[in-house]
């Protein structure tokens, strides 16, 4: 059933199918890993695209060839998920995601519906902060006049997301409660339509990822961090802390092999350590970072009771 689940439940699904990293020595994969598919929730283009792309060429020599990137975008991620758990357990496909729907989509009465038990955390690969960002065409320079703007004309500002649940929409409640302003909410299941009613004006203001948009055409206001970030403001400045915390990695389906899981979520391991892809994440504001199957399933774990506990006091589960 999907909707409020137990805590212990939840722990002993995803760390049941979370699978042992082993000695290169004990690892011996009983299938060929050279025809392996990367499913990418977004369009082509996109960050998660951008670093997928990179990693399937950098893991090329150690798996025998480049991972088959294929893009399935569109309702927050849902849908990469759904195709991955209506797949057998191949050994072949595996998820780069962030996680947010393990954490988030459990504790929702919405279809397609997620069930932790499907999935298998292999490895976490990297985490990411969101940006509040406007269009050329509001006449704002930073978060305190987007606030103004709002509080000027309450209910007419439009800003952006990536669809109800997701970690955009998720922060564009949290930074609404925090500023006490009303807005229009303006779902979009493309990045790229997103971004274009930005740069045209049909859309005034949405909250994305560094890095994901030309910061010569969309102007970015503020950064969603804790964190000070040298020369970057951060809508700490408002009163507003983090509501979604975007991490994510490689997922698979429940039952994948755990060697072969093993010998992919090494290679990917290596090839986050590498400059190029330092280089590459550090131009979207994506911070590499790497954990165990384990660790990356008590992550999830913990942040699916945290998100559990917000939906209650955001009254999204009953919608």
């Amino acid at each position: 059933m999907v909707g409020m689940m137990k805590s212990k439940e939840l722990t002993r699904r995803l760390v049941m199918g979370a699978p042992l990293i082993l000695s290169a020595a004990s690892i011996a994969p009983a299938r060929d890993l050279s025809q392996l598919r990367l499913i990418v929730p977004f369009s082509a283009g996109t960050n998660t695209d951008a670093m997928a792309r990179h990693l399937a060429e950098a893991v090329a020599p150690a798996l025998g060839d480049r991972p088959v990137v294929v893009n399935r975008d569109g309702a927050a991620e849902t849908l990469a998920f759904a195709e991955l758990a209506q797949r057998p357990a191949d050994d072949a496909t595996f998820l780069f995601a962030a996680a947010g729907p393990l954490t988030v989509h459990p504790h929702l009465p919405r279809e397609p519906r997620i069930d932790p038990a499907d999935y298998m955390p292999v490895c976490q690969l990297f985490e990411q902060d969101l940006m509040l960002v406007a269009s050329p065409r509001l006449a704002v320079t930073d978060v305190e006049g987007l606030i103004a703007a709002a509080r000027a004309a309450p209910g007419t500002l439009t800003i952006g997301h990536y669809g109800p649940a997701s970690a955009t929409h998720l922060e564009l409640i949290g930074f609404t409660r925090a500023t006490g302003i009303n807005v229009v909410a303006v779902p979009y299941r493309s990045h790229g339509q997103l971004m274009a009613d930005l740069a045209s004006g049909a859309l005034q203001a949405a909250f994305t990822t560094p890095g994901s948009f030309d910061p010569t055409v969309i102007r970015g206001l503020a950064l969603i961090s804790d964190a000070p970030d040298a020369g970057v403001p951060t809508t700490a400045a408002v009163g507003h802390r983090p509501t979604a915390r975007v991490f994510g990695g490689l997922i698979a389906r429940s039952g994948t092999s755990s060697d072969v899981a093993a010998v992919v979520a090494r290679a990917f391991a290596a090839a986050i350590a590498e400059p190029p892809f330092a280089a590459l994440t550090a131009r979207m504001g994506i911070r590499p970072i790497h954990a165990g199957p384990e660790a990356f399933a008590r992550r999830i774990n913990e942040e699916s009771l945290r998100m559990q506990a917000l939906l209650k006091t955001l009254d999204l589960a009953s919608r």
